[in-house]
């Protein structure tokens, strides 16, 4: 522990003209200075020893008072019996309205013998803390294999002697220790940058995870005379927590597993798609394929997929390519799924939109992702969290169970466009353009384009095929070719 200038006071029996203003404080370290203005010389914490020989004018000590507090010193020492026979009146005035100690220091007391003492106390103390720290680290990795975050919260807590709270982003409560529910509320408060006011000045907010994003928030209150060890604990601490909150988290070998599984699973082999569905515990059922695309580019939506599967307790087959995030789900968990999708999207601001195909086997769930595909343009289109293609009735009627030669004249439209658009550049800003409701500003950021480039590209498109994009009649006829060409690529 730190020694406090009431420690020092103590010790060598000195006068304190300030009474017990300030006397906790904790000394980081002394310092000697007969400036007028020492302040460029500190870094607060110190306590300030003087004589001073530049002081006598009562508005200047008051002065010297308030720069010395503001710089944030843990005490002032005055000697007394060389200048001033005792501390100046307006300097004990100065010093107590702003909460700064004032020691009176005799002839007979060296400013040598409070600085030896006092630095040699900190030097041992120092080590103690260090010791402190490593002991720390090494109980909250040990009891994090056991206890998991709630064991390293309570482990935290006792250490560093105070209470801790951790939470997810949205303030919901992993674990809290020795705090009370008005600790819970400024917690949540400082977490979140919530405008209210916090009771409990002095939290300290540590990020779990992603610093730009935490998927967590450990909310410590630290004592004032352990504010380094509470510091380097809780930083440790929230390492720990991401490992335990999200233990697969391996960085980019985790998410290249995730992709290659994802892969197998819908490439067809039957026998590649057993092996890798026994792994994943996938043995039995069919599964649906959800397509997920973010409505802002500065939004990746894969943390958020992984964090649903790890609430809802489901496989994270989650991989990302491009504008798309995959999700391979249990035929049996698409109603949580959907539930816990729009609530991300409609009370938690997640700028989401996902398509969800109709549960299949295993080896024919490349059928669901193009299903998915379709589902995802409609809930594009119409500004829906979630659609589900077993809900497009309309779709699955007129398209889906014509014959080929029906869904062939459909796409005729399309024809002199497919014929020259080698690229399918053109095809694929047709398609992203109409699933943005005609909207250029959304459909040329989707794109990753200008809106001059796009709107090149659809003049393009009108020569080819004929059809006006400012025409209802015409974007219909457009729509329901671009469906029936991708449901007729579908194996």
């Amino acid at each position: 522990m730190l020694e406090t200038a009431g420690d020092v006071a103590q010790r060598f029996r000195l006068r304190v003209p300030t009474g017990t203003t300030g006397l906790d404080r904790p000394i980081r370290w002394t310092h000697i200075s007969e400036l007028a203005d020492p302040t460029p010389w500190l870094r607060g914490g110190e306590m300030l020893l003087t004589l001073g020989l530049e002081l006598d004018d009562p508005d200047e000590l008051a002065a010297y008072a308030e720069r010395l507090a503001r710089a944030g010193i843990a005490a002032l020492g005055f000697g007394i019996g060389v200048r001033h026979p005792a501390v100046p009146p307006a300097l004990v005035a100065g010093a107590g309205a702003h909460g700064l100690a004032v020691l009176e220091i005799p002839r007979g007391v060296s400013f040598q013998d409070i600085t030896f003492h006092v630095n040699a106390d900190l030097l041992h103390t120092g080590a103690a803390e260090a010791r402190l720290i490593a002991e720390g680290v090494s109980s909250m990795t040990m009891v994090a294999r056991s206890a998991g975050t709630q064991g390293i919260v309570a482990t935290l807590a006792a250490r560093i002697d105070s209470w801790a709270v951790l939470m997810d982003r949205h303030g919901n409560v992993h674990a809290a220790v020795g705090a009370a529910r008005v600790h819970i509320d400024d917690a949540r408060a400082a977490a979140l940058g919530q405008r209210s006011r916090i009771r409990h000045p002095g939290l300290t907010v540590y990020g779990v995870g992603d610093p730009v994003r935490p998927r967590a928030h450990l909310v410590v209150a630290p004592r004032p005379d352990r504010i380094t060890l509470t510091r380097e604990l809780a930083q440790h601490a929230a390492l720990l927590l991401d490992l335990a909150l999200n233990p697969l988290s391996g960085g980019d070998t985790w998410g290249l597993a995730r992709a290659d599984a994802v892969d197998a699973l819908m490439s067809g082999d039957p026998a590649l798609v057993s092996r890798v569905s026994a792994r994943w515990n996938l043995l039995a059922g069919n599964v649906a394929v959800a397509l997920l695309r973010s409505r802002s580019r500065a939004v990746p939506l894969e943390d958020n997929a992984l964090e649903w599967c790890a609430d809802l307790d489901l496989p994270p087959l989650v991989s990302s390519e491009s504008s798309l995030v995959t999700v391979l789900l249990p035929e049996d968990e698409l109603g949580r799924w959907t539930a816990r999708v729009a609530e991300a999207v409609e009370r938690e601001g997640v700028p989401a939109r996902c398509g969800i195909g109709t549960a299949q086997p295993l080896p024919s769930c490349l059928l669901s992702r193009r299903q998915a595909e379709q589902a995802l343009a409609v809930a594009v289109a119409d500004a829906r969290p979630v659609v589900e293609f077993a809900g497009l009735p309309t779709q699955r009627l007129i398209l889906q169970h014509l014959d080929p030669a029906a869904r062939g004249a459909l796409t005729t439209p399309l024809l002199p466009l497919l014929e020259n658009d080698s690229t399918r550049v053109l095809l694929r800003s047709l398609r992203v353009f109409l699933s943005e409701n005609s909207s250029w500003e959304a459909a040329s950021s989707q794109l990753g384009i200008h809106r001059h480039t796009l709107r090149q590209r659809m003049t393009r498109v009108e020569e080819l095929t004929g059809l006006s994009m400012s025409v209802t009649e015409d974007r219909v006829i457009a729509w329901l070719a671009l469906q029936a060409l991708q449901l007729g690529d579908a194996p």
